[in-house]
């Protein structure tokens, strides 16, 4: 795809409107929800971004598609990300959506303690993914070792794992908030909740090359303007950003999509910075498997500057004063 470099980032003629294919890894309602919102309020085109917005599963496909070239800048996650900079990948954080770990282990109602988990089987999603992440992180909080305590089956996405879960496939699986909510309504309860251990964690975030960002940093200005610019909309326009979530997740249910959205608006910070700390976990997570993951510089892993250009510049704060 070439790049067509973009002149002032302010008020763009619509004939500047640069095209550009992006991505967003899930369709749980919250989850890449300012992504969407960002496209289906035009805030994009605002910017000068002709945006064509893809879903592509998982946050290791997602950053795959940037490796490919196939997509200049889109969502991912930490995990998917460290490993690929670990394989000499080129792709970098520059913004963090939700900066931490969101997820909840369920299970079937016959598990009532942490102790009850051991010898039962899991439902995980792919390597190298955030639920695959917080699923092996969730079961060391509680004592268990995931390679030897429990059995984990790879089963896919959000909606794949709770099929599983209904059907007996697996008896537990690794949820988000609005996973939980749908969980629980159907009986199946929450073990852990990671979500009150506050464990910082780049959970979703926007991911693009160091190519495009020496090539062409007026697109990823403009990017990620519009994406602080959602953020905002997401949060104090409540009632249509909740159509934008239904559109998306074809969830009907509106408790699940409030419990999603109210989630989302509380942890969601203004200033979306990629999360340091996060990716340091992260790596040492790696580290007991991959060596040079102990030895990784995490400044090498994120790029702030565009977010701390929109935070110094005031125009995170004005968005907030209209």
């Amino acid at each position: 795809m070439p790049v067509i470099l973009i002149g002032a980032i302010s008020a763009p003629e619509p004939a500047m409107a640069q095209k550009i294919n992006t991505a967003y890894i899930s369709t749980t309602p919250g989850t890449s929800t300012v992504i969407q919102v960002a496209k289906d309020t035009r805030i994009f085109d605002k910017h000068g971004i002709d945006a064509t917005v893809i879903f592509i599963s998982g946050s290791v496909r997602g950053i795959q598609a940037i490796l490919a070239g196939e997509i200049p800048i889109g969502e991912g996650g930490g995990p998917a990300l460290a490993s690929a900079r670990l394989a000499g990948g080129d792709v970098v954080a520059v913004a963090g959506n939700v900066n931490v770990l969101p997820y909840y282990l369920v299970s079937h109602p016959s598990i009532k303690r942490h102790e009850d988990l051991k010898g039962k089987i899991g439902g995980t999603h792919i390597a190298g993914t955030t639920a695959e992440f917080a699923l092996k992180v969730g079961l060391k909080k509680i004592g268990l070792d995931p390679l030897k305590d429990v059995s984990l089956r790879v089963i896919g996405g959000a909606i794949e794992r709770m099929v599983a879960l209904q059907k007996g496939i697996v008896q537990f699986t690794v949820v988000t908030e609005a996973g939980k909510v749908q969980a629980e309504r159907l009986g199946y309860p929450t073990v852990v909740d990671m979500v009150t251990l506050q464990i910082p964690f780049p959970q979703n975030g926007i991911y693009t090359s160091t190519k495009l960002i020496r090539d062409n940093p007026d697109l990823m200005r403009r990017y990620l303007r519009a994406y602080t610019e959602a953020i905002h909309f997401y949060k104090t326009h409540k009632e249509e950003t909740l159509k934008i979530m239904r559109k998306y997740s074809r969830v009907e249910d509106r408790r699940v999509l409030e419990d999603a959205w109210d989630w989302h608006a509380k942890f969601m910070p203004d200033a979306p910075y990629p999360p340091p700390d996060g990716y340091q976990l992260v790596l040492q997570d790696i580290a007991e498997k991959n060596p040079k993951a102990a030895h990784a510089n995490v400044k090498d892993y994120i790029d702030k500057r565009f977010i701390k250009e929109l935070e110094d510049s005031g125009f995170i704060k004005g968005l907030y004063k209209r």
